[in-house]
């Protein structure tokens, strides 16, 4: 189970706000990037789209890992184990999904030399580069 934790923790985190920033992932790629002001709107509601999905499957993850830890306390069968934790794994396939695909729509409204520039950051443990990545995140490099 701490696996399945330590999965989840290196998803990329697009709700977080980069350190020492004070402003939020927006802001930052928007600076990094020099994104145009519709780049800017649309950069919102991809990830803001994104957050409320995540927030959900972040519930339902914390629910089905408590159903889960419950499950062994109870001394429930291998069967009822291997199915929560199942479920368990579902959730982070679709919380990881959602990443993806903010993160693909976002690359899609990036020119040439963001797309350059982005990828860059990502090849430092930045979005998507790692544990602590996600739009927004900087490594402590």
């Amino acid at each position: 189970m701490m696996a399945a934790i330590a999965l989840l923790a290196a998803l990329p985190v697009l709700s977080a706000q980069p350190p020492g920033r004070g402003g939020n992932r927006v802001d930052f790629l928007a600076g990094y990037l020099s994104l145009t002001d519709s780049q800017k709107e649309q950069a919102k509601t991809i990830f803001d789209a994104a957050d409320t999905a995540s927030k959900t499957l972040q519930g339902q993850f914390s629910s089905a890992r408590t159903a889960l830890s419950d499950a062994v306390k109870a001394g429930k069968p291998d069967a009822d184990l291997d199915s929560l934790a199942a479920a368990t794994s579902v959730i982070q396939g679709q919380l990881a999904a959602v990443q993806a695909k903010a993160q693909a729509r976002f690359y899609a409204l990036l020119t040439a030399d963001q797309k350059a520039k982005y990828d860059n950051m990502r090849g430092r443990g930045g979005p998507g580069g790692g544990p602590g990545g996600g739009p927004g995140r900087r490594s402590n490099r």
